[in-house]
């Protein structure tokens, strides 16, 4: 089936349509197709040769591959960089969900683009909450009107994880003006010839060392002045990188550069979260993307190639392959979408971020590879594009916060209290909409399971070694909760046909998973109880 009756009919089996704010079906259908019309045409076929060209630093200033710097007109030219904007502020205001499937879309086609725009809704949403209204009438129109891009400055060579480790520092002086010193790296979109002006949202300490987190606070720091000279900002390399070459990721040094404290000193990672949550749900959806295409791409392959006499997606192997990266990434889509649905309840939703960060960005992997596969030798070469994709999904796993470190969040501050037991209560309402016993045993079982495993860890004093197969377990369980929401929605035709095999395909050859993954978590704990 195609990609839009694909991502509409997931949006309204998981809540995601929104008919009282005129976002029903027939009117989001109309405007994700008028938005894939234009990403087909002006944004994708940039894709392989921006990211075969890659960036480079010329007279101390980044330039990106054409062409997106052409794209980037018509993008904001057209007005679809209002899309997710609030209407309030002069956007189109488009409910979450279906910011996420336009996110989708443009990842899809060009991930670096993607990236380059992606970090405003939520730069807006910081601004909005934090700065002062004199910050807000001068920031926010700029980026509104496509003018400015933002990016999200927090990484330092000796504080990655570890942001209480950060050491940029901001300095007030006796006319209360703030500037910056220090150096961040692997910041995206770092500097760039897109957009008239770049403002860079940077973590910086304005605390004693011994504060730790508590001694940080967010600023806004223009990479160029009012009166139009450079600030203080200097480029000093950008990476080379397995993939998104078209994206660049800057290494940037701040020498005393003048910026604007946003909120109080001390509430920089408090004003930084609300950013990142943002953009923790958006690279969820970078991974459903690399998983949608490269399921596109392998499906369209398999259904020509010949072997045998017959195309091998009729072979037992590939049909086997075609199917999993059908399921996993329509049940990643679901994660995604039903995520953003549920942003109003924060307990769910601080649950429901990393779970899905996690899990559509494995799946984004596991996909990618599975399509190399079934290309077979032609996967592995970059006639296809299979091979970027794979590349390109990599990163997913790895930015926004590690799958590591989101599995240790886990298990040391969300089991248990609110946002574990609003986590059991979606998966309870799913269970009560089971459109047949099998769905309904089948996940039953897996909550048994995730259950089981997470009594088991939550006895364990250090449980860092079992964090990542209860993230998995737990990324299992709303997946399995998310199909059995999908097998529900009221469809017919080949639809209905599709949606019946592959969800017996994820009780019979994924959902299983769950009962390895519960013993690895049980593990630990079973080997204390056999020493003692």
């Amino acid at each position: 089936m195609d990609r839009i009756s694909d991502i509409v009919l997931t949006l309204a089996a998981t809540g995601g349509l929104s008919a009282a704010a005129h976002w029903d079906a027939a009117a989001t259908e109309s405007v994700l197709l008028a938005y894939k019309e234009f990403i087909d045409t002006e944004v994708a076929p940039g894709n392989g040769p921006a990211d075969r060209a890659g960036c480079r630093i010329v007279d101390g200033r980044v330039r990106v591959p054409s062409p997106l710097p052409q794209t980037y007109k018509s993008y904001v030219d057209l007005g679809w960089h209002l899309l997710p904007l609030p209407v309030s502020i002069g956007g189109i205001g488009a409910p979450s969900p279906i910011c996420c499937a336009g996110a989708e879309l443009l990842a899809g086609a060009n991930h670096a683009f993607q990236m380059l725009v992606g970090l405003v809704p939520g730069a807006i949403g910081v601004i909005e909450r934090f700065g002062t209204q004199a910050q807000q009438d001068a920031l926010i129109p700029e980026l509104t009107a496509g003018t400015t891009l933002a990016t999200m400055c927090l990484t330092e060579a000796d504080a990655g994880s570890d942001l209480g480790a950060i050491r940029t520092s901001g300095t007030r002086n006796e006319a209360g003006e703030w500037t910056l010193s220090g150096e961040k790296i692997f910041i995206s979109g770092g500097d760039q010839d897109l957009s008239d002006a770049i403002v860079h949202l940077v973590l910086a300490r304005t605390g004693a060392p011994a504060e730790g987190v508590k001694g940080l606070s967010l600023f806004a720091c223009h990479a160029q002045r009012s009166d139009g000279s450079r600030n203080s900002i200097e480029v000093v390399r950008i990476e080379e990188k397995l993939g998104l070459h078209a994206s660049p990721t800057c290494q940037l040094r701040f020498a005393g550069a003048d910026a604007q404290l946003l909120g109080q000193p001390g509430d920089g990672l408090k004003a930084m979260f609300v950013m990142m949550n943002h953009a923790r749900l958006d690279v969820a959806m970078q991974g459903v993307a690399h998983a949608a295409q490269a399921h596109a791409l392998a499906s369209a392959y398999a259904d020509q190639r010949r072997q045998g006499g017959r195309v091998i997606a009729r072979h037992g192997d590939v049909a086997r392959m075609l199917a999993e990266m059908d399921a996993l990434t329509l049940g990643a889509r679901a994660m995604g979408y039903r995520a953003a649905a549920l942003l109003e309840d924060a307990d769910l939703a601080a649950f429901l971020t990393p779970v899905c960060k996690a899990f559509c960005t494995d799946t984004a992997s596991r996909v990618a590879d599975l399509g190399i596969q079934v290309l077979g030798g032609y996967g592995y070469l970059p006639e296809y594009g299979m091979e970027q994709i794979w590349r390109d999904a990599r990163v997913t796993r790895l930015y926004e916060g590690t799958n590591g470190v989101l599995a240790m969040t886990l298990v040391r501050r969300l089991l248990g209290g609110a946002s574990e037991t609003a986590f059991l209560e979606e998966i309870d309402q799913a269970l009560s909409l089971s459109s047949s016993t099998q769905a309904h045993t089948g996940l039953a079982q897996l909550r048994a399971d995730w259950m089981a495993a997470a009594a088991a860890v939550r006895a364990i004093p250090e449980p860092g070694m079992v964090a990542a197969p209860l993230m998995a377990l737990t990324g299992l369980l709303y997946f399995g909760a998310c199909w059995v929401r999908l097998e529900a929605a009221q469809i017919s035709g080949e639809q209905a046909e599709r949606m019946a095999r592959l969800g017996q395909f994820v009780r019979d050859a994924l959902l299983p998973d769950a009962a390895a993954l519960r013993i690895r978590c049980q593990a630990p704990r079973r080997t204390e109880n056999e020493d003692g």
